[in-house]
């Protein structure tokens, strides 16, 4: 993975990020900025595979500026978090936006959540890579996910639906909410987001 360059609006948002990457081993990957001129330094000078965008940045026109993004830097995705309308996000995708993370509250579990995915979309861009082994995994222990829990996180973190996840890992639908309620208990969460917030924050997102 090169480099995540995180635009957004709060200074703290900067700072909650380079705590995760420090946890994660990846305190040289990501670059926070604060402005549009700064954002394009960064993009130039990092190389960058994503940019991580707040919608309120971005504005007024979101379109214009996801344009302008991938015009100057085509081999970069762009994700964008925050709140919009649907007819904003169907205009951003089709201006080549990679995505958009829709914020329930605006907080630090947001932009976590949307951190993740970007992890997720920077990681999927490289090429002739080689898969890492899989060990045998001990029984879980009572708050431990299950190998099957891990994989609906894991889907979870990339924003997809329960239909979607259940696709991938040939379950039911209903099965893949049973696991997903038994993964929030287990990690004291919420909600999604706020799940994988959660794990984000122990390393359990990789």
């Amino acid at each position: 993975m090169k480099t995540i360059v995180v635009y957004a609006k709060k200074p703290e948002a900067g700072r909650c990020l380079a705590v995760c990457a420090t946890h994660l081993g990846l305190p040289q990957r990501i670059k926070a900025v604060d402005s549009f001129p700064a954002l394009m330094m960064a993009m130039r000078a990092s190389h960058a595979d994503v940019a991580l965008v707040d919608v309120t940045v971005a504005t007024p026109d979101p379109v214009k500026f996801t344009r302008t993004l991938r015009t100057r830097y085509p081999r970069a995705s762009v994700l964008l978090t925050g709140v919009a309308n649907p007819a904003t996000i169907e205009a951003v995708a089709a201006a080549g936006a990679r995505g958009f993370v829709k914020a329930r509250t605006g907080g630090a579990d947001d932009l976590l959540l949307a951190f993740a995915q970007a992890i997720v979309i920077a990681r999927s861009n490289l090429v002739n890579t080689e898969p890492v082994p899989r060990q045998r995994q001990a029984k879980p222990g009572p708050t431990e996910l299950s190998e099957r829990e891990t994989q609906v996180l894991a889907g979870l973190t990339e924003g997809k639906h329960n239909s979607e996840i259940g696709r991938d890992l040939c379950l039911s639908e209903d099965t893949v909410k049973t696991h997903a309620k038994h993964l929030y208990r287990k990690l004291g969460a919420r909600d999604r987001a706020h799940a994988v917030a959660i794990a984000f924050r122990r390393g359990l997102i990789s």
